[in-house]
């Protein structure tokens, strides 16, 4: 047996094995020895190529002396422009054919979410009190109209405070960026900066300090919020801050978010509303929840709904009627905190 006919052999069993291992993997999800098996059979299909045309030279210049063979390589070389372009712009059919194999790979597979961690500690040696806020379906807001084309999303504004079993306000341990100084905007292109009393009214009463204005709403120049506050993520979150210890205590998380209207919460409900009604933007007023911690038993403690605050902020009282609420229920899908 020849070198020509042993490559030639040799070719066919490695073309058999780029075809069976290239169809599992198009198929099913990625898996190592299979992989493993599709290069090898790749890199033995190329050695007996190059073989293969070594010794089938003269008759490879003859194919491509005739007309045919000329035109069957300028296909096959420009060919694959074409392909190049529809996978680079997402084309069908050419990209649908890879997507159908993505789909397949992924159908099986747990979905993963990132999150973010916020890490408000001073002191890596004082015990730490970590809060996961889990992303529900209406955390973000649907895109509101700048102009044209362009638009925005609202994310949740939220407070986290602790109290007295008796419910006496101890002390705030985080706050979302913009209720920490009020930096909200009329729009986001506009530049100046308004109050608004209906996001956290709870929390804000419960803080008990009245700005110049009159409002319980922190403004810009406060500074009993500095090195508490952050920005909204956009995703599930997790903040860690120094945990109390002082025994049994109330932990409470007020939520709201912008643009989260319904049936009842309409944009005309409250016509003569002016924070309500004057800006259109209040919707479901924020929610309430809270669990009580044990400073001195470490684990992990789940926040139950328990109320909702003013819908236009005027006042701190913890309305308990919670019939009227719908998707604002689901801005969050649970918080826990963990105490070590």
């Amino acid at each position: 047996m020849n070198l020509r006919t042993i490559s030639t052999i040799t070719l066919s069993v490695a073309f058999a094995v780029l075809l069976i291992s290239g169809v599992l993997l198009y198929a099913l999800p990625y898996n190592f020895f299979v992989g493993s098996l599709h290069i090898w059979g790749a890199i033995l299909f190329l050695a007996c190529l190059v073989l293969h045309i070594k010794h089938n030279a003269k008759t490879y210049k003859n194919h491509m002396k005739k007309r045919q063979g000329k035109w069957s390589m300028g296909l096959a070389t420009f060919g694959i422009i074409p392909i190049v372009v529809a996978l680079g712009l997402n084309l069908p059919p050419i990209f649908s054919v890879v997507q159908f194999s993505y789909d397949l790979k992924t159908a099986a597979e747990v979905p993963k979410r990132e999150y973010n961690v916020i890490d408000l500690t001073a002191n890596e040696n004082t015990p730490k009190l970590s809060l996961f806020f889990k992303a529900g379906a209406f955390y973000e807001s649907e895109p509101q109209t700048v102009f044209w084309n362009i638009t925005y999303t609202s994310v949740p504004q939220i407070a986290v405070w602790i109290e007295t079993m008796e419910g006496k306000y101890i002390d705030t341990l985080y706050i979302t960026g913009k209720t920490s100084n009020s930096s909200y905007r009329t729009s986001e292109t506009e530049p100046d900066l308004v109050r608004r009393p209906e996001a956290l009214p709870y929390w804000s009463h419960k803080r008990g300090i009245i700005a110049s204005d009159g409002l319980y709403t922190p403004d810009p120049h406060n500074t009993d919020l500095d090195g508490i506050s952050a920005a909204t993520p956009k995703v599930d979150y997790q903040v860690d801050v120094a945990a109390p210890r002082m025994g049994r205590y109330r932990l409470m998380v007020e939520v709201n978010r912008s643009y989260d209207f319904n049936e009842y919460y309409s944009k005309t409900r409250f016509p003569d509303d002016a924070v309500y009604s004057g800006e259109g933007s209040s919707g479901q007023p924020s929610l309430i929840y809270e669990t009580v911690v044990d400073a001195n038993q470490p684990a992990q403690y789940l926040f139950n709904l328990v109320g909702h605050g003013h819908h236009s902020g005027k006042d701190g009282e913890l309305y308990k009627d919670l019939e009227n609420i719908t998707t604002a229920k689901q801005i969050l899908d649970f918080i826990v905190a963990s105490v070590e």
